[in-house]
């Protein structure tokens, strides 16, 4: 009888399974604990014999964030994707109660352990759950040091694993945003499942080791309208600031939580900077030096214009754009979104800015790469494969 565990956040799992300093801050244990909602729906599921644990989500009806909802996810709901009504409405009675591999920022989501096989019999963490008769007095999981050598990943345990537990409720398991690399997916080739894109995430790979250096990778006439781009702060008379860690004082927070409530309302949603702000506070404690804002101010001193990083020893996220009154006279947008996080990154030695997904083209002309994310439905969920076979098809279809 397979042994699985529950727990509420990330840090409810065992040290072993993160790294004090990742390449990609969406894979620490802080950010995976702090950049979270109340009702989000996400938890984290143990397998210790497949040597791994997993972010899932699960969803009883269609309302809420269509991008953690499989359903919308493998019909291109907001990707432009057309599906017809009546598959649709399959669909969504096939997929009504969910069990969903994915973790919020569409970051990783399946961790393998590093725990050595010994830390095995040492004992639960205080929030974990057990099922399938599991005994917690003699195989709890351990509290090892991060990058200690451990059992190697089984995915195919891990995918049998979550198969029986989302049986077992009656939820239709799926996988949703996964890298190309993602250790899972030949296992679900092999068995059968319908595999295929979903959404693109938009990253720049290469920051340059100065600004020269980023802008020499372009054509002539690209480089001229980014170097203008550039310059649009010091004629609107505007300045240019980043912070890091305790350089991110509370006025800081208050002024971004302000600028991304803006934001929210220009996308046809109900601005609460209470709420962002409570988010920022739990990223800024949890990430330490490792939690980044980028500000752009007027020439008054007003901020209109901010962005929310973190960092890993590799990558520079770019959480959320926030953008107040004032911002589209200093083109402080593209600042915020693009230019401020690669000055981040080349200052702490990281390479890579990561863009997420959304709208392409303004990240493309400013040297973006797209990659494919994929998401898996079992062989049973004949609806779900039939408008993911046709998603999939639609972004094969584009340049």
């Amino acid at each position: 009888m397979v042994t699985l565990r529950e727990y509420a956040t990330a840090d409810g799992l065992s040290a072993g399974y993160w790294s004090a300093g990742p390449e990609d801050p969406r894979a620490s244990a802080a950010w995976l604990t702090a950049n979270r909602w109340p009702q989000d729906g996400v938890h984290f599921l143990e397998v210790p014999a497949a040597g791994a644990a997993c972010a899932v989500r699960t969803q009883d009806d269609h309302a809420g964030f269509p991008r953690m909802n499989c359903t919308d996810i493998v019909a291109g709901t907001g990707r432009d994707v057309a599906q017809p009504e009546a598959e649709l409405a399959q669909a969504r009675a096939e997929g009504l109660r969910q069990l969903n591999v994915c973790a919020l920022g569409y970051g990783q989501s399946v961790f393998p352990a590093h725990v050595p096989a010994n830390a095995a019999e040492s004992g639960p963490s205080a929030d974990g759950a057990d099922f399938d008769g599991f005994d917690a007095s003699a195989d709890g999981a351990g509290d090892a040091a991060p990058g200690a050598a451990g059992p190697a990943l089984d995915a195919g345990a891990l995918v049998t694993a979550l198969e029986e537990h989302a049986e077992s409720r009656g939820r239709l398991l799926t996988f949703l945003h996964l890298d190309e690399a993602d250790p899972v997916l030949p296992v679900l080739r092999e068995r059968g499942w319908h595999v295929g894109i979903t959404d693109q995430y938009f990253l720049i790979e290469d920051t340059g080791a100065d600004e020269a250096g980023y802008l020499a990778r372009f054509p002539a006439d690209r480089r001229r309208r980014l170097r203008r781009e550039l310059a649009s702060l010091d004629e609107a008379g505007a300045t240019a600031e980043i912070h890091r860690g305790d350089t991110v004082t509370d006025e800081i927070q208050q002024e971004v939580a302000r600028l991304e409530a803006c934001a929210d309302e220009k996308h046809g949603i109900p601005g609460d900077p209470a709420r962002l702000l409570r988010v920022n506070e739990r990223l800024r404690t949890a990430l330490g030096s490792r939690y980044g804002v980028a500000l752009v101010r007027d020439r008054t001193g007003r901020a209109v214009a901010s962005a929310t990083l973190a960092l890993g020893t590799r990558d520079v996220l770019l959480r959320m754009v926030g953008l107040g009154p004032g911002s589209e006279e200093t083109g402080a947008y593209f600042h915020v979104a693009y230019h401020l996080p690669m000055r981040l990154a080349r200052s702490t030695g990281a390479t890579r800015v990561l863009l997420g997904p959304g709208s392409g083209t303004p990240k493309l002309r400013r040297g973006a790469t797209a990659k494919p994310l994929l998401s898996a439905v079992p062989p049973g969920a004949a609806a779900h494969g039939a408008l993911l076979r046709r998603t999939d098809a639609a972004f094969a279809a584009r340049p």
